[in-house]
């Protein structure tokens, strides 16, 4: 198989790691600005072309990532901005990507942070597919050599942790280089020693293209999101701070609508912080801790909402409750006092009764009485004129006797006269003396 003529490289790696002096180094010329920054200088990408044994070489210099900027939203949307010009530039694709790395640094967390971030804005695989290391320093590592007497080979076998990862990662694809040598000979050795290993990439057929660029766009968001989350994360823990503070005072009031009313109006704050979380996430999963905590927080209002509902609910049972309950004692009272004014009014009516009763009795003892006086009077007077008459029939019989003493004396003398005669002729006449 032909090796291609052109080579198309991207020069990628932590700022400071002398990544721009390689591209000069690899150019041998002077092509891109290179400075001692805590700061990266290549904000903005550039590319530059030389011919070197008969192959058209394409370096372009990507944006630095500098620790110290890489955890800011605006210098993470700067680095993808860049680095996807960077792929813009060159529509064909590149055949390799320079991870350029330090001799005699500590390859640490920040470094780790470095390829994280790298990974994200190319994709996953892209160091075990495209990436080649490049170490910068090549000569203090010369200098290191010459005491202990080690080739770049064995030092890199002897290498562990972390960066013996990164090294098995792009299946030892490693090269040293000096960037500022003045030894012809030894800068074309460097040259082709990495042109050698970028051909055993080509020998793949593979290239990394914006094909491959689309398919870690979604890693790609997340990072820049990511870089965003502090920023995120203390607006939030301000908002919901705000939204507990107001849940606190709602479960601590008496007034049952009142927290009910203050309670409702906490979820659609919830639901705006969750829509602004959702909006800011753009699809990538790197809010979903804290669209988590606050969906949290949102079930911590609805379940305090149930609760006041709850008790809303028992507090108006209990009042139906006590209004019943109120409503049967006043009726027991009621019926109460209807028993006692009925068993009164029996009273009255039974004493009234035996009033009467004693009364009517009284009155017929009275009756009696009068009539047993009446009876007696009626025999007395009975008496009285039976007696009357027996003195009258005695009387008359005392006057009879009188009258006949007198008739008899009479008689006596009239027998003796004439008169007397006549007389008793009269008498006889009508009867008396028979």
């Amino acid at each position: 198989m032909m090796e291609p003529t052109d080579l198309d490289l991207l020069l990628i790696g932590k700022t400071g790691n002398g990544k721009s002096a390689l591209g000069n180094a690899i150019l041998k010329r002077k092509a891109f600005v290179s400075k001692s920054s805590t700061q990266s200088v290549t904000t903005q990408i550039s590319y530059e072309v030389s011919e070197y044994k008969g192959k058209i070489i394409k370096v372009v210099d990507g944006p630095g990532v500098g620790d110290t900027r890489l955890n800011t939203h605006g210098s993470a949307k700067l680095v993808v901005s860049a680095m996807e010009q960077a792929i813009a530039a060159n529509t064909r694709g590149y055949h390799a990507f320079l991870l350029v790395v330090r001799f005699g640094g500590r390859f640490g967390e920040e470094d780790q942070d470095v390829i994280r971030f790298l990974k994200d804005i190319f994709g996953q695989d892209f160091v075990r597919h495209f990436c080649i290391l490049v170490m910068t320093c090549g000569d203090n590592f010369e200098l290191d050599s010459e005491e202990t007497g080690q080739t770049f080979s064995q030092w890199c076998s002897a290498q562990t942790g972390v960066f013996q990862e990164l090294l098995g990662e792009c299946n030892n694809r490693i090269v040293l280089f000096d960037n500022y040598t003045r030894d012809n000979a030894k800068r074309d050795a460097q040259i082709d020693n990495l042109l050698s290993v970028v051909s055993s990439l080509q020998a793949q057929g593979l290239r990394y293209t914006d094909r491959n660029f689309e398919l870690a766009q979604t890693a790609r968001h997340r990072a820049v999101v990511e870089s965003n989350k502090p920023v995120i994360k203390e607006w939030l823990l301000q908002e919901t701070s705000l939204i507990l503070q107001r849940l606190g005072a709602a479960d601590q009031t008496y007034n049952g609508q009142h927290a009910i009313s203050s309670l409702q109006g906490l979820l659609p704050r919830c639901d705006a912080l969750i829509e602004a979380l959702v909006a800011q996430d753009r699809g990538t999963g790197a809010l979903h801790d804290l669209r988590s905590s606050v969906v949290n927080v949102r079930s911590a209002v609805q379940e305090s909402l149930r609760i006041q509902h709850i008790q809303e609910r028992d507090r108006r049972d209990m009042e139906i409750r006590q209004r019943d309950m109120m409503a049967r004692y006043q009726r027991e009272i009621q019926l109460q006092q209807q028993n006692q004014q009925n068993a009164l009014a029996a009273h009255h009516q039974q004493h009234t009764q035996a009033r009467a009763a004693d009364d009517s009795a009284r009155v017929q003892q009275q009756q009696q009485h009068t009539q047993a006086r009446a009876a007696d009077d009626s025999a007395r007077v009975q008496q009285q004129q039976q007696h009357a008459a027996t003195e009258a029939a005695s009387q008359r019989t005392e006057q009879a006797l009188v009258d006949q003493t007198a008739y008899a004396q009479a008689k006596s003398e009239s027998d003796s006269s004439w008169i007397g005669k006549i007389f008793g002729f009269i008498r006889w006449l009508f009867g008396y003396d028979s």
